[in-house]
């Protein structure tokens, strides 16, 4: 059963548990999803909840609604249709290149300040979070979340509040951003790994203390991803 909505629609709830059944692999792309009538009694909602959950899914191309015979997951990569399902829950939707404009405006100073100012507890927090980044690449895993958790510590140690609290106003946006730029690199042989040496050389400066080289690291990893998106 659907609880803890709040203030969100229904669909919302719905999107979330559908979102976790692809996840675990009950359903592959090119499957077919559960009836409205299943799902419904599944999750004590009423079908036109569970019709209009559908019919956002087939918006957003994730779904293929076929008269007569059912709803069907289309045949994306799965990382990807997890992208689009977690930016229908959150309600959000984001411009990658207003986006990229704002990170490349704030984070090259966030790293300069971080490298500046990073404590030893920084640098081991940073450590743990590059090595989490490391190993999810190594599984090919779409890496999103620990992205933004790298980006964040270094926020973090830059020892700035209003920094602080900028980055938290903007990191659900970061992460929608994350996984959709993050989707196209794992379509592409090797993308994944140079990613991950622009990370390893922000990670350097900052943990060496060169707050030069740790801004034209985030400098040159962020024009990277927008010219990767574009």
């Amino acid at each position: 059963m659907l609880s803890n909505v709040g203030k969100k629609r229904i669909y919302h709830g719905i999107v979330h548990q559908i979102k976790e059944t692809i996840k675990k692999g009950e359903v592959l792309p090119g499957g077919k999803m559960p009836s409205e009538r299943t799902l419904a009694s599944t999750l004590a909602v009423s079908r036109t909840s569970i019709k209009e959950a559908y019919s956002v899914l087939e918006s957003a191309g994730i779904v293929e609604i076929r008269q007569g015979s059912g709803v069907y997951l289309l045949k994306n990569d799965t990382e990807d249709i997890i992208s689009k399902l977690n930016a229908i829950i959150r309600g959000q939707t984001v411009d990658m290149v207003e986006l990229m404009e704002l990170r490349q405006a704030v984070e090259v100073d966030i790293a300069y300040y971080a490298a500046l100012r990073r404590e030893q507890q920084d640098i081991e927090q940073l450590d743990r979070a590059f090595h989490q980044l490391e190993k999810a690449v190594s599984k090919k895993s779409l890496a999103a979340e620990e992205d933004l958790a790298f980006h964040m510590l270094i926020a973090k140690a830059a020892r700035n509040r209003v920094i602080a609290q900028v980055m938290n106003m903007v990191s659900d946006q970061v992460l929608v951003g994350l996984e959709d730029s993050r989707a196209q690199s794992l379509a592409v042989p090797g993308k994944s790994q140079e990613i991950l040496e622009e990370h390893r050389n922000i990670y350097k400066a900052v943990r060496d203390g060169s707050p030069h080289l740790a801004g034209k690291a985030m400098r040159e990893h962020l024009q990277n991803v927008k010219q990767r998106y574009l």
